[in-house]
């Protein structure tokens, strides 16, 4: 420790002796245990007299307090006891001016402090009764009601449809299939309720139909439309014997009818497949077209024939390019004029698509 030289009054002392300058070094500083190297730091000068302290202080001030206030009242506190439990006695029984029948049994967690606290001057008073407000029921979650969406009605009467292309009467099936061939073009999304199983079965019975039985023209209806191609006048009732269809023609015409609408069905349906699924529905897996390649390979009718490779020219597209034009190069050999001349077409119109 060093020992700090008293201090003296300078008004005391008549004449101050002055000390040597001090000599500081850096280097002599010890961290640990700083000290001074100065004359008279550390030491008591030899020379140097000792003086009495003084024994009144310098200053004389009060010692009072600088600001009085009042001091408020410490008022004591008490901490909330818990409930004493005692066996019942007189003063623990509540009597009916004091307490209602059957007080309710308060769970201390659920009380407020200050109805915690016992009475301090009578510890056997009873405690007061709390009523707890009732119990608030969760509120429930308004109940949803889902209606479930009303089915769509069909904009096409299908059994209609069917009703008529399996009618026996070849007007009534003749008009049906130019009404689907209208409603495909006209309203191609309503015509996709169309693309039932029952309509291209309907359509292929029409087309497969043996019409050898059937009733087919006569001599003299042959003779007097040779006469009206030609020209030459005949009388009203060879003309109307000329114009008038047998059974049998009816029954190769609606076969040429259901293959122009198996192939526009055919069609709608392939475009609907790829705009779903981006894929391409092969040409065997078109519903109707195997029927209508056997009908251009065993119609003994060149017209039916014809109309065949008519049909099978409108679905074409590239997937379908390859299969087509073996299909209609084996059709230019056919014996009838009008086939040969309607594969050409076919391949000429089919060679303009790009693979």
């Amino acid at each position: 420790m060093i020992q700090a030289p008293n201090l003296v009054n300078p008004y005391l002392q008549p004449q101050a002796m002055p000390l040597p300058a001090p000599n500081y070094n850096a280097v002599k500083i010890d961290v640990h245990n700083p000290s001074v190297s100065a004359p008279g730091v550390g030491q008591v000068a030899m020379n140097v007299p000792q003086y009495a302290q003084p024994s009144a202080p310098i200053y004389n001030y009060p010692q009072g307090q600088l600001y009085d206030y009042p001091q408020a009242q410490t008022q004591p506190y008490y901490m909330p006891q818990q409930p004493v439990v005692c066996p019942p006695c007189p003063a623990c029984i509540p009597t009916a001016q004091t307490v209602p029948a059957a007080p309710q049994v308060v769970e201390q967690a659920a009380a407020p402090v200050a109805q915690q606290v016992v009475n301090q001057q009578n510890f056997n008073a009873p405690e007061p009764v709390v009523t707890q407000p009732a119990e608030a029921k969760p509120e429930q979650a308004p109940q949803v009601e889902v209606v479930p969406p009303a089915p769509m009605a069909p904009q096409v009467d299908l059994n209609s449809f069917i009703a008529k292309l399996t009618n026996s009467d070849y007007e009534v099936q003749a008009n049906a299939m130019e009404e689907i061939a209208n409603m495909v073009k006209d309203e191609p999304q309503k015509a996709t309720e169309l693309l039932d199983e029952k309509v291209v079965n309907a359509l292929n019975t029409i087309i497969n139909a043996d019409s050898s039985k059937l009733a087919g023209p006569t001599a003299e209806q042959i003779a007097a439309r040779e006469k009206l191609m030609k020209g030459e006048q005949i009388s009203d009732n060879d003309k109307t014997l000329a114009t008038t269809i047998t059974p049998m023609e009816q029954a190769e015409r609606n076969k040429s009818y259901a293959m122009f609408t198996s192939a526009i069905m055919q069609k709608l349906y392939g475009d609907e497949v790829t705009k779903l699924t981006g894929t391409t529905v092969p040409l065997t897996e078109l519903p109707g077209a195997v029927t209508i390649v056997e009908q251009l390979k065993n119609n003994p009718n060149p017209m039916v024939r014809t109309s065949a490779i008519e049909a099978l020219s409108y679905i074409q597209q590239p997937a379908y390019k390859n299969d087509l034009n073996t299909i209609f190069t084996i059709a230019k050999n056919d014996q009838d004029k009008n086939v040969q001349d309607a594969a050409n077409a076919a391949i000429a119109k089919l060679e303009q698509i790009k693979a």
